[in-house]
């Protein structure tokens, strides 16, 4: 009964946004050309190759946890030669995706890799809950050390960094903050004018800033951190619209992150780390299940 509940909420949700379905605000110079268009051209290479553009691979692999420079030199970082340390990355990326992990850069794979996604790591400090490692009954993932906000917590306050768009408000409380307050033993509160007391804050960033750039929709830091960065350099909507990502969808997988929860290996989960122009996601159950993982069943 409660799944069914659950189901039917979710549903009317979904229909929620799509009446909101409109572009929130576009940049008429944004390409639509993948910023991750390096990795076309890498199709069908495996270990042994030496093919141009494979040192750009190992700075994605590197950006998202799959690859260390440690015992690497600057050469070694910046040469084309597909060795057996980018073979074994391109497995672990290949099981956390569910796709067959044959270490070759098939084009199922390379399709993937080349949609903008959440700028969140996979892998943290060497760890990863995702189906690499750990259990395999499971696909939420934490970030190592499981943090979250402290139990005595029972109001998390949250604001806008200075610029950001105050049409955002609305939707944002609606629609991110309200789904995942329904599983937690505290409440959000929206503070304006004192930003020094918000425990979550909102903001944007133009490519080259602050870490941000044109793979990256956005990211944001675990608790008690609770800094949550959109890109400023893309078009975003409310709700499904053509030629621009749902800023509900990816906010309410931010916002996942902002409470501990790392990425998931289920493809229709909310902190499944990519979403596409077009798409919109509600909470689903291996999401609640993450949350209430840190913060118990409420």
């Amino acid at each position: 009964m409660a799944s069914k509940i659950f189901y039917a909420l979710a549903f009317t949700c979904f229909l929620f946004l799509s009446s909101l379905s409109h572009t929130a605000w576009t940049h008429p110079n944004v390409q639509n050309e993948s910023p991750f268009e390096f990795i076309r051209h890498l199709q069908g290479s495996k270990k042994g190759d030496k093919v141009e553009g494979v040192d750009q691979l190992k700075k994605f692999f590197h950006h998202f946890g799959y690859l260390t420079h440690g015992g690497l030199n600057n050469d070694e970082v910046d040469d084309d030669y597909f060795d057996e340390t980018i073979e074994r990355a391109l497995k672990t990326y290949q099981i956390n995706f569910n796709l067959k992990p044959t270490g070759v850069l098939d084009a199922e794979t390379v399709s993937l890799m080349m949609k903008p996604r959440c700028g969140v790591p996979d892998i943290v400090d060497g760890k990863t809950r995702m189906k690499s490692v750990g259990s395999y009954n499971i696909d939420y993932a934490l970030f190592p050390g499981s943090p979250k906000w402290p139990e005595t917590t029972k109001v998390l306050n949250w604001g806008y960094r200075p610029g950001t768009r105050k049409d955002v408000l609305n939707p944002l409380a609606k629609y991110c903050f309200k789904p995942w307050g329904d599983h937690l033993p505290f409440i959000f509160k929206f503070v304006e004018q004192n930003l020094r007391i918000a425990d979550i804050t909102i903001g944007f960033l133009k490519n080259g800033q602050g870490g941000m750039d044109g793979g990256k929709e956005a990211f944001a830091y675990p608790p008690t951190d609770g800094r949550v960065f959109f890109n400023a350099d893309l078009n975003w909507s409310f709700g499904a619209a053509p030629g621009a990502y749902d800023f509900l969808t990816v906010g309410l997988h931010e916002l996942g992150h902002a409470l501990g929860l790392a990425h998931s290996s289920i493809k229709g989960a909310v902190m499944w780390p990519y979403t596409g122009m077009n798409e919109t996601r509600v909470l689903q159950d291996d999401d609640v299940h993450g949350i209430q993982a840190l913060y118990g069943v409420h």
